[in-house]
């Protein structure tokens, strides 16, 4: 999970107090605009953590940043002390959440309020009157689109959302699909494939950068489809086993990245290639966890791709245990040309000492073009779209070595 160590760190210094929340008041515009996600719904089971809870919500009716009838997973912490909300399974609540880069999170402190629970005798009055100015809002809102609609407003498309079932998996996969703005079924595209790659995660800002880049101007990458895989459990398809027994008991989904690749390799691909006029350039970026895998087919399966961007690569996972093997890119019969670009921002001793080691691993082989980046004014938030930018500018030079 990104900030994982952040994560733990900041909430481990908020144990050691109360947590104090101020009085919300009454809802207004200003405290509707500070929520990325507002809705009513059921509790319907909660998955509980050292650090943190997670939340499974089935909206009943939404107000932002979601819609009616589907399910999510809201995270808190796991103590009413780090500021956690507490909740039972079979309430309903109305839930006021932000997205952090793991998802959504609620916070003791926002103005998320019980509405039914077991001894309760009726809704509290602050929840009616929330309820009512949201209700208000959503009627406004909807007959703001339906006059747009009337006046012919039309919708920006920046490509596709596909839904793939997985046989290796056993389970659907979304793919958010960005398409270049002169896209044509007579050209063909190189793919680049963005682990973590819902909307709420790298999507959007990645496909900016991309389209960005290929400004006639700048020129920097190829008109190339973008291909985001969202997530599931990306501890589950992320991480490979690992030895530690005591990881393994409070992340018990982790260690399934070999059917991941698989899906990868066998499927998704192959899907990819089948619906959409591509070439033979194929390219993986990874940040996190997402590098930690980046890595891991970079060594086993280092053919599956071209050109690798691997940012701040979680290599601490099971004592840096995946360096420890040796790449296939190195055996003799290997001769695919690669290029491999990694990166790190200021975010610790460990996170950048084993970056390196991994960009040594890869450094002076005749067959890969390699580069290495230290942003020492970047952390972990924010290292990824400063990194591919970068990244992307070298690319076309990188590859032209290549040719």
């Amino acid at each position: 999970m990104k900030y994982l160590f952040s994560l733990i760190l900041a909430v481990s210094s908020i144990c050691a107090y109360a947590c104090s929340c101020a009085n919300p008041g009454a809802i207004n515009e200003e405290q509707y605009s500070h929520y990325d996600f507002i809705a009513k719904g059921v509790v319907k089971g909660i998955q509980g953590g050292e650090m943190e809870n997670i939340i499974s919500f089935a909206v009943e009716e939404a107000f932002k940043g979601t819609e009616d009838d589907i399910r999510v997973k809201i995270e808190t912490a796991s103590s009413s002390a780090a500021c956690g909300l507490s909740v039972s399974v079979g309430e309903e609540w109305l839930i006021y959440a932000n997205s952090h880069e793991t998802g959504l999170h609620v916070s003791l402190c926002s103005r998320s309020v019980v509405l039914s629970a077991e001894g309760m005798s009726g809704v509290p009055k602050r929840a009616k009157d929330d309820l009512k100015f949201l209700n208000q809002k959503k009627e406004n809102t909807t007959d703001v689109i339906e006059k747009g609609k009337a006046e012919n407003t039309q919708s920006y498309t920046i490509g596709d959302i596909r839904r793939i079932h997985s046989k290796v998996l056993g389970e659907e996969r979304v793919l958010n699909v960005y398409l270049p703005e002169d896209y044509s079924e007579d050209s063909s595209y190189s793919v680049i494939y963005l682990l973590d790659g819902s909307r709420n995660e790298d999507f959007l800002h990645v496909a900016g950068l991309l389209q960005f880049s290929n400004y006639p101007w700048l020129n920097f990458m190829p008109g190339s489809i973008l291909v985001g895989i969202e997530n599931v459990d990306r501890k589950r398809d992320f991480t490979y086993p690992s030895r530690d027994e005591k990881y393994r008991e409070k992340y018990p989904t982790t260690g399934e990245s070999a059917g991941f690749i698989q899906f990868i390799e066998t499927e998704l691909k192959p899907y990819i290639e089948a619906s959409y006029p591509v070439n033979k350039v194929d390219m993986l970026i990874g940040q996190s966890l997402g590098g930690l895998l980046a890595t891991e087919i970079l060594y086993k399966k280092p053919d599956m791709f071209e050109h690798y961007f691997i940012v701040s690569p979680s290599l601490w996972y099971d004592s840096h245990s995946l360096l420890e093997n040796e790449p296939v890119f190195l055996q003799e019969d290997f001769e695919k040309n690669l290029s491999v670009y990694i990166a790190v921002g200021n975010e610790g001793r460990v996170m950048k000492k084993a970056a390196k080691r991994l960009y040594r691993s890869v450094k002076g082989e005749e067959n890969i073009k390699s580069q290495f980046e230290y942003f020492s004014s970047e952390d972990h938030a924010s290292v990824l779209h400063q990194a591919l930018y970068l990244g992307f500018k070298e690319f076309s030079e990188r590859t032209a070595e290549m040719e």
